[in-house]
């Protein structure tokens, strides 16, 4: 950087100007012995020498000062090197032609023959780039495969500050693994590394390459704790559920917390409409039950964990034996949303199929047509949109007695679910939980 040292006018002068080693001033004849110029500056790198500096878009008065102030003619012209560049008036006064470097030469006119030449610099005021800055944190960047976009924009400033077309451009070397549109938002393909251009557009001709490498992910499931969820149904007839094993009064499974005990063997029983079971039987045209977690506060979720009831069961009231039975299952739920627990929202499905959009489909190793058995021994995931609540409420929407051809409709599953048997819905499992990308 330039050392540039400011004198001011007196202490020109008086470098210009001293008086003999008597301390008597020197007789002129009252002739010039120095012309100064109050916007020049002065420069000591290089070849030292006083400067006059402005932007090419505006004028420049200059203030001359003479001495001594006594000078009988004090009227000085003004010529300069190069008219190209610039003009300059009798009065002084700059009126720049295009940037660059001139010369400017201020003569007396006393006939003293002094003259004082200054370098004058016309600066270009569309200020060019000198440098393109990538912000420390976004060095080396690592996206992931199925990650979010980054915004490189945000960390890439130019300099200096007062850049007049601060607009760069960017380009992927490589799009197989990131793509980067014109707004500097890049987006991870494939793994890999490359790099990402970015080029000036004010005229400067400045580019630099900034590194991106995409790694894999993996996708982890994060299920929420249901250590402090409580659930309530809702039946035709008030029964919170059917009873299964045992006698009503202490039945060995078929409650509603038992979504919640991590046994696949037992499970929620709910009669279906039409159905008869447990001393129930609602009517077929009855409204289909459904449940209400209660997660106590409001938790972030964008997936339902649901198991199929499989395997057998036991407890200190007996025990169930297994049953894989198709008919036995949920095929498709209507679940909503509240933070209320009484203004309910349809939760939209992940994978929307057939011909309701608001049924998200139980999955299943076997048709929903027919009579059919499965050993459902995992849990499913199954994408819902992501949502944020409190209560969540699951309505037992689809089942063997209802899915059919003029009602519920899974796409690959096409015909009629099976109506002689099966009198309950069993859910062995029911969670909630988010995708984390690690």
């Amino acid at each position: 950087m330039k050392k540039i040292i400011y004198l001011s006018v007196l202490a020109v002068i008086m470098l210009v100007s001293s008086c003999d080693p008597q301390g008597f001033e020197p007789d002129n004849d009252g002739k010039v012995t120095s012309i100064a110029v109050k916007e020049a500056v002065y420069v000591s790198t290089g070849t030292p020498s006083m400067q006059i500096s402005f932007k090419d878009n505006e004028e420049l008065q200059l203030n001359v000062v003479i001495l001594p102030q006594s000078a009988k003619n004090q009227k000085v012209t003004f010529t300069n090197k190069h008219p190209e560049l610039m003009t300059v008036t009798e009065s002084g006064l700059l009126k720049p032609k295009s940037f660059g470097k001139d010369t400017l030469i201020v003569s007396a006119t006393d006939g003293s023959g002094l003259s004082t030449r200054f370098i004058v610099n016309i600066i270009d005021h569309m200020v060019k780039a000198t440098a393109i800055n990538i912000a420390a944190a976004a060095q080396n960047k690592q996206l992931k495969i199925g990650g979010a976009p980054f915004d490189l924009a945000a960390n890439v400033t130019l300099a200096p500050a007062d850049t007049w077309n601060k607009a760069v451009s960017y380009a992927s070397n490589d799009e197989a693994i990131v793509t980067v549109d014109a707004a500097g938002i890049v987006t991870p393909v494939s793994v890999g590394s490359t790099t990402v251009t970015i080029r000036t557009t004010d005229g400067s001709n400045l580019s630099v390459n900034w590194n991106v490498s995409v790694l894999d992910v993996t996708n982890t499931p994060v299920d929420i704790d249901r250590t402090n969820w409580t659930v309530t149904t809702q039946t035709h007839n008030g029964y919170g559920y059917a009873w299964d094993g045992n006698t009503k009064e202490s039945p060995v499974t078929g409650l509603p917390e038992h979504m919640f005990d991590g046994q696949s063997g037992s499970y929620l029983s709910l009669v279906k409409p039409g159905g008869n079971a447990a001393g129930q039987q609602p009517p077929a045209d009855s409204e289909a039950p459904s449940f209400i977690v209660d997660m106590k506060t409001a938790q972030e979720f964008e997936y339902i964990k649901w198991s199929h009831r499989s395997g057998t069961y036991a407890n200190t009231n007996g025990s169930v034996g297994t049953n894989n039975y198709n008919y036995l299952r949920v095929y498709g739920i209507i679940i909503e949303g509240s933070n209320d627990g009484t203004n309910f929202t349809v939760i939209a499905p992940g994978e929307p199929a057939g011909n309701n959009a608001n049924i998200v489909w139980v999955p299943q190793k076997v048709s929903y047509v027919g009579d059919a058995t499965s050993v459902e021994d995992k849990p499913y995931i199954i994408p819902i949109t992501p949502s944020t609540y409190r209560y969540v409420k699951v309505i037992l929407a689809v089942q063997s007695k209802n899915y059919a051809t003029d009602k519920y409709q899974h796409p690959d599953y096409p015909g009629a679910g099976y109506t002689s048997g099966g009198n309950t819905m069993q859910i062995a499992e029911f969670g909630l939980g988010k995708i984390v990308i690690e």
